[in-house]
């Protein structure tokens, strides 16, 4: 019989968060928002008493022995004291503070809310400004109606869902940008369109704004549009999941930003988070360091072949400049190759072209049969929709084609 921090009902959370030294920053009848270190907490009030979840985990209600585990757990106990011992301490000293009670506490300010309450379903009400040009007709799209709302000012908000597929946050659409809403949980989660009933497709982006500028000029059907405002752990293992389940071996990789070579960056960082690739990369502020398995003697000739090539037009084309190389300043820029056992090691510089290359050729000689990697000819999708939404697009699965990354 569990007979051991069982009073977390006489406690008073909001008082012991408080006590703890996290923040209030948001106050509503409804819920309080809390930070420490960078972390969002949500206070509600239930029949059953106060408990809280963390913005990433809406659906996990938590209480105040949860919140004193939490807090010892980063704390160094005292000689051999284990973490529950650390526990124990502070939960009998809450119990003995009268401040801390709720007893002493006796009128709440939180309404009261059923406990599977989740504070971001009341930011958004269905999408009404539909007039602007790339939201027209959104609601009557089968892959974006119900994946489009807008907040209280009127903004397009875009639903992010965590691997239980509960909404902890939103993207917002700010017409400059498009950004995380509020307290949004952007690096546990995704955003995807409506799943369809048989899957040919699954396309990934930086954000839905830009899948749904890729979907308003190509018009694809049995597909689903996913985007990753962060690309972690967390959110990979979200999309994977989503992969196996719909069970779709290959996917179309359309990643941009304000420049070209955004997308070509968020590219190698998201194959450093596939499955089985063994891609690691390092970021330093002067180059890029990868290390990937070597593969095939076919593909790694091939890889080799085009950083070769590179490298001899980088040099010659210094040469149109400057009658002597100098190799310094060459080797900045040049794409540096090794072999360690059977592994190949890179020295990649921050530079568009070098980027785009090896994410071409590594495309081409590790990944054709697995990822299919789309470029629009612009910056971003959204600016290719702009340019070309007056022309009539016949042969959307040959126009697809035309798409893909090329050097």
């Amino acid at each position: 019989m569990n007979n051991w921090l069982t009073e977390d009902h006489l406690i008073h959370l909001p008082n012991l968060f408080e006590h703890l030294g996290y923040r209030v920053v948001q106050s509503e009848n409804t819920h309080l928002i809390l930070k420490n270190g960078g972390e969002h907490y949500v206070i509600i009030n239930t029949e059953k008493g106060y408990f809280y979840y963390k913005v990433q985990r809406p659906q996990e209600k938590l209480s105040a022995s949860d919140l004193i585990t939490e807090h010892v757990s980063k704390v160094e106990g005292i000689g051999k004291e284990l973490i529950w011992d650390k526990v124990d301490s502070l939960y009998n000293k809450v119990l003995e503070t009268i401040t801390l009670l709720i007893s002493n506490n006796p009128e709440s300010t939180l309404k009261i809310v059923p406990k599977d309450y989740n504070h971001f379903l009341s930011y958004r009400s269905p999408l009404q400004d539909t007039s602007k040009d790339l939201y027209h007709g959104v609601e009557s799209s089968i892959p974006f109606s119900g994946r489009v709302f807008q907040n209280h000012e009127g903004g397009p908000l875009f639903p992010l869902f965590n691997l239980q597929n509960e909404v902890c946050g939103y993207f917002q659409d700010t017409d400059k940008e498009v950004v995380p809403y509020k307290e949004s949980a952007i690096k546990h989660s995704l955003w995807y369109s409506n799943i369809p009933k048989r899957i040919e497709g699954l396309f990934l982006f930086k954000d839905p704004k830009e899948a749904l500028a890729f979907h308003k000029k190509f018009q694809l059907k049995n597909v689903v549009y996913m985007a990753l405002g962060a690309i972690n752990s967390q959110t990979t293992d979200i999309l994977f999941q989503i992969q196996k389940l719909t069970k779709v071996d290959k996917l179309f990789l359309s990643f941009t930003g304000n420049k070209k070579i955004e997308g070509y960056l968020r590219d190698l960082h998201f194959i450093s988070y596939t499955k089985d690739s063994y891609f690691n990369l390092t970021l330093t502020d002067r180059d890029m360091l990868l290390r990937f398995p070597m593969g095939k003697e076919k593909s790694f000739s091939r890889f080799y072949d085009h950083t070769r090539r590179f490298n001899q037009d980088l040099a010659q084309s210094f040469l149109n400049f400057n009658k002597i190389i100098d190799q310094n300043r060459l080797n900045k820029y040049s794409i540096l190759v090794s072999k360690d056992n059977e592994d190949i090691k890179i020295r990649l510089p921050l530079e568009s072209n070098a980027i785009k290359l090896i994410v071409w050729s590594y495309y081409k000689n590790y990944l054709n049969k697995t990822i299919d990697i789309l470029k629009p000819k612009s910056d971003n999708w959204y600016t290719e929709w702009k340019n070309t939404q007056n022309q009539v697009n016949e042969g959307k699965e040959v126009q697809l084609k035309e798409y893909r990354i090329a050097l």
